[in-house]
């Protein structure tokens, strides 16, 4: 029997204009986790693409809302309903300014910390009492935030954040198999090699 979450969630904007954008980086780390387990995503009734592996006790769901960053909250409503899923099976992926490109962080629950998806989502599902992993974005030079977040990485904020986001798929899986404190305890912390 499963130990850890079994509705993972990616935030982001639907669209090819918000493909490869720092934002996106939670659709990022769910499609390569997908690609990895062999998964396709489907329209779903939640208002967004779901992907299913497995069944019973054992079945485990990939969700990419396509309700927009800010109302992410709703397909996350949604499908927790629809799937007969509570919050504490939930784990969100999103990007995080304060956290230096590369680093992740996984926590077991708490507050938005700022992040409008995250915010949507405990506004809709009435907790902060679900698993997040946060991918680090660093913050922008300027004071132009939606910008920044809405671009695209480039040289070596690219390499890191790819390395971030192998290392937050690998995360996922251990979380899945062992648990979240046991997912925290190996990837907190973690940085990327030079």
């Amino acid at each position: 029997m499963s130990t850890g979450p079994r509705l993972m969630v990616g935030l982001g904007n639907p669209g090819l204009e918000y493909h490869g954008t720092r934002h996106n980086v939670g659709f990022r780390v769910l499609d390569v986790m997908a690609h990895q387990e062999h998964l396709h995503f489907r329209r779903s009734s939640s208002q967004g693409y779901l992907a299913r592996r497995g069944s019973g006790s054992e079945e485990l769901f990939l969700l990419k809302p396509t309700t927009f960053m800010n109302l992410s909250g709703r397909s996350v409503r949604a499908a927790l309903r629809e799937l007969r899923l509570a919050p504490a099976d939930l784990l969100v992926v999103c990007d995080d300014l304060d956290l230096p490109v590369g680093r992740i962080r996984l926590r077991a629950e708490g507050s938005a910390g700022g992040h409008n998806g995250l915010k949507s989502v405990i506004g809709e599902i009435g907790t902060e009492g679900f698993a997040r992993l946060r991918i680090g974005i660093g913050r922008p030079p300027d004071d132009d935030v939606v910008r920044f977040v809405l671009g695209s990485p480039r040289g070596e904020e690219a390499r890191l954040l790819h390395w971030a986001v192998e290392n937050a798929v690998a995360c996922l899986q251990t979380a899945m198999e062992s648990g979240v404190a046991e997912a925290m305890n190996q990837f907190n912390g973690r940085t990327a090699p030079a």
